[in-house]
């Protein structure tokens, strides 16, 4: 989570959220566990994965709503990085490996931004292939500096910091740069 000027924002929250089943009834990666499947257990399973990813992604974003709001922020809107992944029919996903990762991945970030509407925050899906694109034009500040800053945030937030925590880290900027100021 991101506060502050948009010119120069700062880390004021960073996590992660565990969306999978905590008990392990339904493996986070359910599409390649359902590929062995006949489609309609395949169906039931995968609908079992979505309720419970958006059960705990709505769960996840109370927390840090409320944490958020105990130090003093205000959260307006919840930025998700998404894949390429338009969706297909089942039978489709469940026949190649690569769509199936593709289809898990969506199915996490659409219960996160799920999660983020049903608390009434703004939501951007901000799709990781033209990521530093959108920052340049909602920053209005070119690549490299971007990249700069980005990198400059592991020296303040410390490790972990690899790809999808910089990518996290930009989406929210850019959520940060589009949310309406409340005057």
């Amino acid at each position: 989570m991101v506060a502050g000027g948009v010119a120069r924002p700062e880390v004021v929250l960073r996590g992660r959220a565990e969306l999978g089943d905590p008990a392990g009834r339904v493996r986070r990666n359910v599409y390649q566990s359902a590929r062995g499947l006949e489609p309609a257990e395949a169906a039931v399973l995968v609908e079992a994965a979505e309720r419970i990813a958006a059960e705990r992604a709505a769960a996840a974003l109370e927390r840090t709503v409320r944490e958020a709001t105990d130090e003093g922020a205000v959260v307006r809107s919840c930025a998700v990085v998404v894949g390429a992944f338009a969706g297909a029919r089942l039978e489709s996903i469940l026949a190649s490996h690569a769509l199936a990762h593709a289809a898990e991945g969506r199915l996490y970030q659409g219960a996160l931004l799920q999660g983020a509407e049903s608390r009434g925050l703004d939501t951007i899906a901000v799709p990781k292939r033209s990521i530093w694109e959108q920052g340049e034009s909602a920053l209005g500040i070119g690549r490299d500096e971007l990249q700069h800053w980005i990198d400059q945030l592991r020296r303040e937030v410390g490790p972990p910091w690899a790809q999808d925590q910089k990518l996290a880290a930009l989406a929210a900027w850019i959520a940060l740069a589009r949310s309406p100021l409340e005057l």
